[in-house]
Formats: structure tokens, sequence, C-alpha cells
């Protein structure tokens, strides 16, 4: 079964038409059927929606695993991204030496003119995976590569600390909030890199480095269900 039938498939699980369906994912009804035609791919932010309503992104791109994810894997990780772990990069393999693992790049784009734009190339290349030493990622960023999405920053809002397109590599291991720091999040069908700090009262302050474009919004306790933490970014091209 190929990516369209399988978006196919998502549809008539949900009992949607084309049009309510790129409704609920946040393009256009032509755009959603161009998808499930094999005339465009879809893009991060809509694999995000599809990752939010419970769908298994890996057996969306691969057809491996089941349709349906439940809502956290069995290790504690968020479900979805967190499906599409790095693996060992054999020796032999694309000049593979058995000391590198190749990590998923998540490639992110904004939602501007989403619902009338057509798909280029780069877009169709959602995911790509980029090969790094395992030991630099376990001595060096103390992570499991297993537990790490390489990401493209999809936007301006972390200047100077991170510019859009620079390469983040985020730990998935933690979805919660767990202290400050710079993390991607979901809200709201978007995927947005922002620094968080947990205030006294539980709340959480959402910040940009990139101030006076993005001004920074408090959350309020009882208003956190709605942001879907997705990592902790824990390297630039550099250790952050």
């Amino acid at each position: 079964m190929t990516v369209p039938l399988r978006l196919s498939e998502i549809r008539k699980f949900l009992g949607l038409s084309q049009k309510d369906m790129g409704r609920r994912v946040g393009v256009s009804g032509t755009t959603w059927q161009n998808y499930e035609l094999e005339n465009a791919s879809p893009n991060a932010h809509v694999l995000a929606r599809l990752s939010s309503e419970g769908f298994d992104i890996n057996w969306v791109l691969t057809g491996e695993g089941a349709m349906r994810a439940s809502e956290e894997a069995p290790d504690g990780r968020p479900a979805g991204f967190s499906e599409l772990g790095a693996r060992d990069l054999g020796r032999g393999e694309l000049g593979g030496d058995g000391r590198h693992v190749l990590v998923p790049r998540l490639t992110l784009r904004t939602l501007e003119d989403e619902a009338g734009r057509r798909m280029t190339a780069e877009d169709r290349s959602l995911f790509e995976a980029l090969s790094f030493r395992r030991d630099f990622i376990e001595r060096d960023l103390k992570a499991e590569p297993a537990k790490l999405i390489a990401i493209e920053a999809p936007d301006d809002a972390m200047l100077p600390t991170i510019a859009p397109g620079d390469l983040l590599l985020a730990d998935i291991s933690e979805p919660k909030l767990r202290g400050s720091g710079i993390h991607v999040l979901a809200s709201r069908g978007a995927l947005m890199v922002r620094r968080l700090q947990v205030r006294i009262d539980g709340g959480v302050t959402v910040s940009s480095d990139n101030a006076a474009r993005y001004p920074a919004e408090e959350i309020e306790p009882d208003a956190l269900g709605r942001v879907k933490i997705i990592g902790r970014v824990i390297w630039r091209g550099g250790r952050l």
C-alpha cells in the first residue's frame, strides 16, 4: 500500500470527505485530494496534525506498524514522531563503518499559503536521515540516539540564537515540560521552537529570542493542555 492509499485509509477511518479531511489538517480539500492522487505530499505540519489525531507517522510513511498510535508509546515517548527513532548505519551501508547512527530529519514548513500553493520537490522530501557518530551523541550530548529527531528551525523567532533553517537535534524522551530551556512544541497544528520557562504557579512563559517580533506569551496552568511538548532542543550545530 502506498502513502496516498494510507492517507485515503485514514480519511475513511475518520468518515470524512476530502474537503472535511483537508479542513481537519489545515489544508484545502483540493490539496488533500492531491495527496490521495499522489500529485503532492503532506508536509510536516500535516503530519503533525495526523500525529495529534493518534495516527502512527511511521505507518503513514512506510506502512510498517499499526495505523493508530497510542497516546503514549510504551517507553513514555510521545506517539507519532517518536516512532521515527534513530537506527544504526551498518558497515558497508552508505559507507557506514558501524560507528554511526541515522537520525530522522523532520523538515518544518510554515502554514502560510498552504491551502493554495503547490508542493515543491523539497516539500516532498519530508523525512531524511542524517548520520551522526554514536559516541558524539552518547558521550558529548549525553543522549540516546533512538530518542532524537533532527528538525529544521521553521522561522526567525529564535534569532540570533537560532536562524531559520538551522538544523537542531531535539530529545523527545521527555515530552513533559521539566524545567526551562528551548523546546519544540506543537500548538494549533503548527510546530514551533521557543523558550519555555515554568512559573512558580505552575504556568509557563513562552518566549523567543527575537522578542521585538514575537512577544512573550503566558500560559496559565489550566491551559497547558493546548500545548504539546515534542522535545527539548539540545544541539544546534554545536552544544546549546
